[in-house]
C-alpha cells in the first residue's frame, strides 16, 4: 500500500493549477527552477503555497533553525541636501534647526553602549549632510573598528556614497577602496523595485547600480 501523502507533498499534489503542481514537484525533487517558472509562481502562486515551498527548502538546507543578525542602528543625521520623493525621514539642510546631527564621539558612545552585548553588526545610514564628508566618515569607521574590531559595519546608501565620492573628487572604485580600508564591510540593501529602470529614474539620480554592482 502506498503511503498517503502528507504535509508539503499533499499540498503540491492537491494544487489545482497544473503549472504550480509541476513546479512544486520540481522543487520537491530538489531541481532548480527556471526564470519563467519563477514568474509563474509569482503570478499564480498563493502566499501560503509559496511560503510552504520556501520553508521546505529552508528546512532541507538548514534543519529546524532560523538565523538572526543582531544589529543596532546609528543615524548620523536626518539633515539632507536632497528631497527624495519617497523619503519622509529627512529635513532639508536649509532648515537644519529642525533636524539633528551627531558628532563622531556621540556615535562612538552609541557603539560603546552595546559593549558586552551579543550584537554582530552596526547599521549606519542617514541624510546627505554637506559637512559630513569622506574624511568625516573614514574617521568614524576607523574609530568603530579600533574600539570593536569584530563588529560588522554595514553603512551608507549609494546616494550617500556618491555624494561623498564626488565631493572628495574620487572615482567610485577609489572611494569604495578607501571606505573598505577604513572599516566598511558592506552596504545596506535596497528594495528590489530599484532594479526596474522606470522606477529607479523617478527616485534616484546617482550611480546606484554602479555602487552595488
Amino acid at each position: 500500500m502506498m503511503k498517503p501523502e502528507t504535509g508539503i507533498e499533499a499540498l503540491v499534489a492537491n494544487a489545482k493549477d497544473e503549472q504550480l503542481k509541476a513546479i512544486g514537484y520540481k522543487i520537491l525533487h530538489k531541481e532548480r527552477i527556471s526564470f519563467d517558472e519563477g514568474v509563474v509562481l509569482f503570478e499564480k502562486g498563493s502566499l501560503s503555497y509559496l511560503g510552504a515551498l520556501a520553508n521546505w527548502v529552508r528546512e532541507q538546507k538548514h534543519g529546524d533553525k532560523t538565523y538572526f543578525n543582531r544589529n543596532f542602528h546609528i543615524e548620523p543625521t536626518n539633515l539632507c541636501v536632497f528631497s527624495c520623493k519617497f523619503c519622509a525621514y529627512s529635513k532639508l539642510y536649509a532648515h537644519r534647526e529642525e533636524g539633528w546631527e551627531l558628532s563622531i564621539p556621540q556615535m562612538l558612545d552609541i557603539v560603546k553602549s552595546y559593549d558586552g552585548k551579543p550584537v554582530t553588526e552596526v547599521h549606519i545610514v542617514g541624510g546627505v549632510h554637506p559637512k559630513m564628508d569622506m574624511d568625516f566618515f573614514v574617521e568614524l569607521l576607523k574609530a568603530i573598528k579600533a574600539h570593536r574590531p569584530d563588529l560588522h559595519i554595514k553603512a551608507f546608501t549609494p546616494v550617500e556614497l556618491d555624494y561623498m565620492f564626488r565631493k572628495a573628487k574620487l572615482t567610485t572604485e577609489e572611494g569604495m577602496k578607501l571606505a573598505h580600508e577604513a572599516g566598511l564591510d558592506s552596504l545596506p540593501g535596497g528594495g528590489a523595485e530599484i532594479f526596474h529602470p522606470e522606477i529607479r529614474t523617478k527616485f534616484v539620480k546617482t550611480k546606484w547600480m554602479q555602487m552595488v554592482g
